[in-house]
Protein backbone atom coordinates (compact mmCIF):
# COMPACT_ATOMS: atom_id res chain seq x y z
CA UNK A 1 0.00 0.00 0.00
CA UNK A 2 1.03 3.40 -0.67
CA UNK A 3 2.51 5.50 2.13
CA UNK A 4 -0.26 7.93 1.73
CA UNK A 5 -3.73 6.49 2.65
CA UNK A 6 -6.44 7.35 -0.54
CA UNK A 7 -9.50 7.97 1.05
CA UNK A 8 -13.08 7.98 -0.82
CA UNK A 9 -15.88 9.95 0.85
CA UNK A 10 -20.09 8.66 1.12
CA UNK A 11 -21.88 10.42 2.24
CA UNK A 12 -21.31 14.71 1.47
CA UNK A 13 -23.64 16.50 3.90
CA UNK A 14 -22.37 19.16 6.09
CA UNK A 15 -20.65 16.38 8.63
CA UNK A 16 -19.13 14.80 5.21
CA UNK A 17 -17.66 17.76 4.34
CA UNK A 18 -16.40 18.48 7.98
CA UNK A 19 -14.66 14.80 7.95
CA UNK A 20 -13.46 15.05 4.30
CA UNK A 21 -11.28 18.71 5.26
CA UNK A 22 -9.59 16.76 8.59
CA UNK A 23 -8.99 13.81 6.44
CA UNK A 24 -6.70 16.29 4.42
CA UNK A 25 -5.70 18.34 7.32
CA UNK A 26 -4.46 14.29 8.59
CA UNK A 27 -2.46 13.32 5.57
CA UNK A 28 -5.04 11.56 3.97
CA UNK A 29 -5.70 11.61 0.25
CA UNK A 30 -9.41 12.16 -0.41
CA UNK A 31 -9.48 10.99 -4.41
CA UNK A 32 -13.19 10.53 -4.90
CA UNK A 33 -16.93 10.71 -3.46
CA UNK A 34 -20.05 9.72 -3.89
CA UNK A 35 -23.21 10.70 -2.70
CA UNK A 36 -27.13 9.74 -4.29
CA UNK A 37 -27.50 13.24 -6.09
CA UNK A 38 -25.32 14.84 -8.73
CA UNK A 39 -25.34 18.14 -7.27
CA UNK A 40 -23.99 17.34 -4.26
CA UNK A 41 -21.73 15.21 -5.99
CA UNK A 42 -20.30 17.75 -8.40
CA UNK A 43 -20.22 20.76 -5.71
CA UNK A 44 -18.52 18.22 -3.11
CA UNK A 45 -15.69 17.22 -5.71
CA UNK A 46 -15.05 20.85 -6.80
CA UNK A 47 -14.99 22.05 -3.09
CA UNK A 48 -12.59 19.46 -2.04
CA UNK A 49 -10.67 18.52 -5.28
CA UNK A 50 -11.63 15.08 -5.89
CA UNK A 51 -13.28 12.80 -8.47
CA UNK A 52 -16.94 12.50 -8.61
CA UNK A 53 -18.18 8.60 -8.52
CA UNK A 54 -21.87 7.98 -10.18
CA UNK A 55 -22.52 5.05 -8.32
CA UNK A 56 -21.24 3.19 -4.82
CA UNK A 57 -19.85 0.46 -6.73
CA UNK A 58 -17.62 2.84 -8.72
CA UNK A 59 -15.95 3.80 -5.60
CA UNK A 60 -16.01 0.23 -4.42
CA UNK A 61 -13.95 -1.22 -7.28
CA UNK A 62 -11.62 1.51 -7.58
CA UNK A 63 -8.17 -0.01 -7.31
CA UNK A 64 -7.06 3.41 -5.86
CA UNK A 65 -9.14 3.57 -3.21
CA UNK A 66 -7.33 2.45 0.38
CA UNK A 67 -10.90 3.14 2.41
CA UNK A 68 -13.84 4.85 2.57
CA UNK A 69 -15.41 7.77 5.08
CA UNK A 70 -18.93 7.11 5.83
CA UNK A 71 -20.97 9.98 6.90
CA UNK A 72 -24.54 8.71 5.68
CA UNK A 73 -27.98 8.36 7.46
CA UNK A 74 -28.00 5.67 10.91
CA UNK A 75 -30.24 3.49 8.87
CA UNK A 76 -27.64 2.65 5.81
CA UNK A 77 -24.62 1.98 8.05
CA UNK A 78 -24.71 -1.88 7.82
CA UNK A 79 -25.00 -1.96 4.22
CA UNK A 80 -22.31 0.00 3.79
CA UNK A 81 -19.97 -1.37 6.16
CA UNK A 82 -20.71 -4.85 4.55
CA UNK A 83 -20.35 -3.89 0.85
CA UNK A 84 -17.01 -2.00 1.52
CA UNK A 85 -15.60 -4.81 3.66
CA UNK A 86 -16.42 -7.10 1.03
CA UNK A 87 -14.23 -4.98 -1.07
CA UNK A 88 -11.76 -5.10 0.60
CA UNK A 89 -11.44 -1.05 1.67
CA UNK A 90 -10.78 0.29 5.71
CA UNK A 91 -13.57 1.95 6.51
CA UNK A 92 -14.46 4.70 8.79
CA UNK A 93 -17.54 5.18 10.28
CA UNK A 94 -19.27 8.37 11.96
CA UNK A 95 -21.84 7.11 14.83
CA UNK A 96 -23.25 5.74 15.80
CA UNK A 97 -21.89 2.26 14.33
CA UNK A 98 -25.59 0.87 13.63
CA UNK A 99 -28.67 1.79 15.40
CA UNK A 100 -29.53 -2.28 16.79
CA UNK A 101 -27.14 -4.69 18.15
CA UNK A 102 -27.57 -6.83 15.31
CA UNK A 103 -26.91 -4.24 12.99
CA UNK A 104 -23.70 -3.27 14.79
CA UNK A 105 -22.43 -7.07 15.34
CA UNK A 106 -22.86 -7.89 11.65
CA UNK A 107 -20.27 -4.87 10.85
CA UNK A 108 -18.24 -5.72 13.21
CA UNK A 109 -18.24 -9.20 12.11
CA UNK A 110 -17.94 -7.96 8.71
CA UNK A 111 -14.60 -6.02 9.10
CA UNK A 112 -13.00 -8.27 11.04
CA UNK A 113 -13.94 -11.64 8.08
CA UNK A 114 -12.40 -8.90 5.38
CA UNK A 115 -9.32 -8.09 7.65
CA UNK A 116 -10.21 -4.32 7.44
CA UNK A 117 -9.64 -1.15 9.60
CA UNK A 118 -13.19 -0.15 11.40
CA UNK A 119 -13.08 2.87 13.31
CA UNK A 120 -15.81 4.68 14.59
CA UNK A 121 -15.92 8.52 15.13
CA UNK A 122 -16.18 9.15 18.51
CA UNK A 123 -13.25 12.09 18.32
CA UNK A 124 -14.82 13.54 21.89
CA UNK A 125 -13.12 11.17 24.06
CA UNK A 126 -9.63 12.85 22.40
CA UNK A 127 -10.71 16.27 23.62
CA UNK A 128 -7.84 17.63 26.30
CA UNK A 129 -10.33 17.85 28.97
CA UNK A 130 -11.48 14.00 28.60
CA UNK A 131 -8.02 13.55 28.36
CA UNK A 132 -6.28 15.29 31.60
CA UNK A 133 -9.93 13.86 33.18
CA UNK A 134 -8.36 9.87 32.18
CA UNK A 135 -5.26 10.89 33.36
CA UNK A 136 -6.64 12.12 37.00
CA UNK A 137 -8.57 8.87 37.34
CA UNK A 138 -5.84 6.77 36.54
CA UNK A 139 -3.67 8.50 38.58
CA UNK A 140 -5.72 8.23 41.61
CA UNK A 141 -6.69 11.59 41.83
CA UNK A 142 -10.35 11.61 42.04
CA UNK A 143 -10.14 8.07 44.21
CA UNK A 144 -13.19 5.48 43.63
CA UNK A 145 -15.78 7.01 41.02
CA UNK A 146 -19.14 7.36 42.75
CA UNK A 147 -21.17 9.47 39.88
CA UNK A 148 -21.00 10.86 36.86
CA UNK A 149 -23.02 13.29 34.78
CA UNK A 150 -23.51 14.98 31.70
CA UNK A 151 -25.45 17.48 29.24
CA UNK A 152 -24.99 16.97 25.46
CA UNK A 153 -27.74 19.46 24.53
CA UNK A 154 -27.94 22.27 21.29
CA UNK A 155 -30.33 23.96 19.01
CA UNK A 156 -31.02 22.01 16.14
CA UNK A 157 -29.77 22.79 12.50
CA UNK A 158 -31.34 20.50 10.73
CA UNK A 159 -32.67 21.26 7.41
CA UNK A 160 -36.29 20.91 6.92
CA UNK A 161 -36.71 17.25 5.01
CA UNK A 162 -33.55 15.84 6.52
CA UNK A 163 -33.42 12.43 7.17
CA UNK A 164 -32.09 12.96 11.33
CA UNK A 165 -35.57 14.46 11.14
CA UNK A 166 -37.09 10.84 10.75
CA UNK A 167 -37.63 9.38 13.99
CA UNK A 168 -36.28 5.56 13.03
CA UNK A 169 -33.54 7.10 11.50
CA UNK A 170 -33.39 8.99 15.67
CA UNK A 171 -34.60 7.35 18.22
CA UNK A 172 -34.19 9.46 21.25
CA UNK A 173 -34.09 12.54 19.33
CA UNK A 174 -30.66 14.20 19.78
CA UNK A 175 -29.79 11.34 22.17
CA UNK A 176 -28.97 9.62 19.00
CA UNK A 177 -26.78 12.21 17.19
CA UNK A 178 -25.32 13.99 20.18
CA UNK A 179 -25.97 12.11 23.15
CA UNK A 180 -24.20 9.47 22.45
CA UNK A 181 -20.66 10.70 22.31
CA UNK A 182 -20.81 11.31 26.27
CA UNK A 183 -22.04 7.37 26.39
CA UNK A 184 -18.96 6.61 24.69
CA UNK A 185 -16.97 9.25 27.31
CA UNK A 186 -18.61 7.38 30.14
CA UNK A 187 -17.11 4.14 28.77
CA UNK A 188 -13.50 5.52 28.22
CA UNK A 189 -13.89 7.33 31.54
CA UNK A 190 -15.94 4.76 34.21
CA UNK A 191 -15.83 1.45 32.35
CA UNK A 192 -18.79 -0.59 30.87
CA UNK A 193 -22.35 0.57 31.56
CA UNK A 194 -24.75 -2.79 32.80
CA UNK A 195 -28.59 -1.10 33.14
CA UNK A 196 -30.14 2.14 32.28
CA UNK A 197 -33.49 3.85 32.34
CA UNK A 198 -34.76 6.51 30.24
CA UNK A 199 -37.44 8.62 29.73
CA UNK A 200 -37.97 10.63 26.95
CA UNK A 201 -40.15 13.83 25.64
CA UNK A 202 -42.12 13.26 22.18
CA UNK A 203 -41.83 15.89 20.16
CA UNK A 204 -45.05 18.66 20.74
CA UNK A 205 -44.44 19.60 16.80
CA UNK A 206 -41.83 18.04 15.21
CA UNK A 207 -41.40 14.14 14.86
CA UNK A 208 -38.75 13.11 16.62
CA UNK A 209 -38.19 13.54 21.04
CA UNK A 210 -37.15 16.71 22.21
CA UNK A 211 -35.53 15.86 25.24
CA UNK A 212 -33.91 12.94 26.78
CA UNK A 213 -32.96 11.87 30.34
CA UNK A 214 -30.54 8.73 31.39
CA UNK A 215 -29.99 6.72 34.80
CA UNK A 216 -27.22 4.82 34.52
CA UNK A 217 -25.41 1.80 36.48
CA UNK A 218 -21.80 1.23 36.09
CA UNK A 219 -20.44 -2.49 36.51
CA UNK A 220 -18.06 -1.21 38.89
CA UNK A 221 -21.15 0.50 40.95
CA UNK A 222 -21.13 3.95 40.14
CA UNK A 223 -24.27 5.78 38.64
CA UNK A 224 -24.34 8.49 36.14
CA UNK A 225 -26.87 10.55 34.15
CA UNK A 226 -27.09 11.99 30.75
CA UNK A 227 -29.82 14.02 29.39
CA UNK A 228 -29.49 15.59 25.76
CA UNK A 229 -32.03 18.00 23.55
CA UNK A 230 -32.22 19.54 19.76
CA UNK A 231 -34.17 22.26 21.30
CA UNK A 232 -32.24 23.32 24.51
CA UNK A 233 -29.41 26.19 24.04
CA UNK A 234 -25.98 24.71 23.81
CA UNK A 235 -24.32 22.80 25.94
CA UNK A 236 -21.74 20.21 26.33
CA UNK A 237 -20.49 19.28 29.83
CA UNK A 238 -19.05 15.93 31.60
CA UNK A 239 -18.03 15.87 35.33
CA UNK A 240 -16.85 12.92 37.07
CA UNK A 241 -17.34 12.62 41.23
CA UNK A 242 -14.80 10.46 43.29
CA UNK A 243 -14.52 9.86 46.77
CA UNK A 244 -11.18 11.96 46.87
CA UNK A 245 -12.08 14.52 44.05
CA UNK A 246 -14.44 15.86 41.56
CA UNK A 247 -13.44 17.01 37.71
CA UNK A 248 -15.38 19.25 35.91
CA UNK A 249 -15.07 19.35 31.93
CA UNK A 250 -16.96 21.97 30.06
CA UNK A 251 -17.21 24.07 26.51
CA UNK A 252 -17.44 20.77 24.87
CA UNK A 253 -13.90 19.60 26.52
CA UNK A 254 -11.89 22.44 25.78
CA UNK A 255 -11.98 23.30 29.22
CA UNK A 256 -11.29 21.51 32.66
CA UNK A 257 -11.31 22.07 36.44
CA UNK A 258 -10.44 19.98 39.41
CA UNK A 259 -11.69 19.99 42.66
CA UNK A 260 -10.17 17.66 45.45
CA UNK A 261 -12.04 16.81 48.82
CA UNK A 262 -12.39 19.14 50.91
CA UNK A 263 -11.82 22.13 48.59
CA UNK A 264 -14.81 24.20 48.47
CA UNK A 265 -14.15 25.34 45.51
CA UNK A 266 -12.62 23.90 41.97
CA UNK A 267 -9.02 25.36 39.97
CA UNK A 268 -8.84 25.81 36.87
CA UNK A 269 -6.65 23.32 34.74
CA UNK A 270 -4.67 24.69 31.67
CA UNK A 271 -5.35 23.16 28.62
CA UNK A 272 -3.66 23.36 25.39
CA UNK A 273 -5.90 23.39 22.06
CA UNK A 274 -6.52 20.28 19.86
CA UNK A 275 -8.29 19.27 17.06
CA UNK A 276 -10.04 15.86 18.12
CA UNK A 277 -11.17 15.16 14.27
CA UNK A 278 -7.69 15.01 12.70
CA UNK A 279 -6.20 13.36 15.68
CA UNK A 280 -9.12 10.58 14.98
CA UNK A 281 -8.00 10.45 11.35
CA UNK A 282 -4.28 10.27 12.01
CA UNK A 283 -4.81 7.42 13.61
CA UNK A 284 -6.92 5.68 11.61
CA UNK A 285 -4.21 6.31 8.50
CA UNK A 286 -1.32 4.66 11.37
CA UNK A 287 -4.10 1.48 11.33
CA UNK A 288 -4.48 1.19 7.46
CA UNK A 289 -0.60 1.56 6.82
CA UNK A 290 0.31 -0.74 10.02
CA UNK A 291 -1.89 -3.08 10.40
CA UNK A 292 -2.79 -1.57 14.05
CA UNK A 293 -6.40 -1.56 15.76
CA UNK A 294 -7.88 1.75 16.29
CA UNK A 295 -8.92 3.32 19.97
CA UNK A 296 -12.68 3.22 18.64
CA UNK A 297 -13.04 0.34 16.58
CA UNK A 298 -16.44 -1.79 16.09
CA UNK A 299 -16.37 -2.93 19.90
CA UNK A 300 -16.58 0.50 21.35
CA UNK A 301 -18.92 1.37 18.67
CA UNK A 302 -20.94 -1.94 19.50
CA UNK A 303 -20.96 -1.26 23.43
CA UNK A 304 -22.01 2.39 22.66
CA UNK A 305 -25.21 0.84 20.48
CA UNK A 306 -26.30 -1.77 23.43
CA UNK A 307 -26.73 1.34 25.65
CA UNK A 308 -28.68 2.87 23.35
CA UNK A 309 -30.74 -0.39 22.62
CA UNK A 310 -31.67 -0.52 26.03
CA UNK A 311 -32.13 3.08 26.79
CA UNK A 312 -35.07 2.86 23.85
CA UNK A 313 -36.54 -0.20 25.84
CA UNK A 314 -36.78 1.53 28.72
CA UNK A 315 -38.68 4.51 27.31
CA UNK A 316 -41.26 1.88 26.19
CA UNK A 317 -41.39 -0.28 29.11
CA UNK A 318 -40.83 2.25 32.07
CA UNK A 319 -38.11 0.26 33.59
CA UNK A 320 -34.68 0.10 34.37
CA UNK A 321 -33.43 -1.99 31.16
CA UNK A 322 -29.88 -4.28 31.30
CA UNK A 323 -27.25 -3.63 28.71
CA UNK A 324 -26.65 -6.40 26.73
CA UNK A 325 -22.79 -7.48 26.99
CA UNK A 326 -21.33 -6.64 23.40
Amino acid sequence: MAETVRVASIGLGWWGKELAHAAGDAGLDLVACYARTEQSRREFATELGCAPSSSLEGILTDSSVDAVLIATSHQSHRQLVEAAARSGKHIFIEKPLALSIADARACVKAAEAAGIVLQVGFQRRRHPAHREMKRLIDEGALGTIETLEANHSLPNRIPEGAWRWDEEESPLGSMTSLGIHQIENFHYLAGPITRVAAVSRRGRSVPIDEATAMVFEFASGAVGTLVSSFFAPWRISLSVHGTEGAAFADRDGAALSYQARGENRPTEIPLAEFDAVVDQLMEFARCVRAGGRPEVSGAEGLAVVAVLEAATRSVATGSFEAVEAA
